[in-house]
């Protein structure tokens, strides 16, 4: 179940995984989850929970197939971080990225995505692919800067920011 708690628990662990070399600018202050308001990261995470699926096809097209492939983990997650390998952008943008999903058990899995949107005007038709790579047990698992996941989740933020977010009692 995501409760403030567990979920505060799971991103200090994540946090710890870093050591102080991995920061650009070193601060005390701002090492960590100490820069971050943790219970609205929290409730920002809680509102993107969600059920991710290997394969999906969308499309906002009138009829259009949409489709949902097995369940990825077989319990609910939130997408924490997602890095772009690989990206082109032509009749059709197709990318290839590395992500960090935070599940509901509160450990942390890597996957990789592969996407492709079709795009026509306001119409659109997109699949994704995704497998999972493994759950993240140490340092050497991770695949961006600590800098950067703080960004990340201070962006998941703004909604509540400027009062257009979900609140959920956690």
């Amino acid at each position: 179940m995501f409760t403030e708690k567990e979920m505060s628990d799971a991103l200090k662990w994540l946090f710890d995984l870093f050591q102080l070399e991995d920061y650009e600018a070193y601060d005390e202050e701002e090492v960590g989850c100490a820069a971050l308001c943790l219970p609205e990261v929290c409730m920002a995470l809680r509102d993107r929970a969600e059920t991710p699926y290997e394969y999906v096809v969308k499309t906002n097209i009138d009829r259009g197939f949409e489709y949902r492939g097995k369940e990825l983990f077989m319990q609910r997650a939130c997408l924490i971080y997602s890095d772009m390998e690989i990206g082109i952008y032509d009749m059709t943008d197709t990318s290839y990225n590395r992500e960090l999903w935070l599940l509901e058990d509160m450990s942390f899995a890597l996957v990789h995505n592969v996407s492709m949107v079709i795009k026509s005007g306001d119409f659109y038709y997109a699949t994704e692919y995704r497998s999972i790579v493994k759950l993240l047990k140490e340092r050497d698992d991770l695949f961006f800067t600590p800098e950067s996941l703080t960004e990340e989740l201070e962006e998941m933020c703004i909604p509540q920011w400027e009062n257009e977010a979900t609140i959920y009692e956690l």
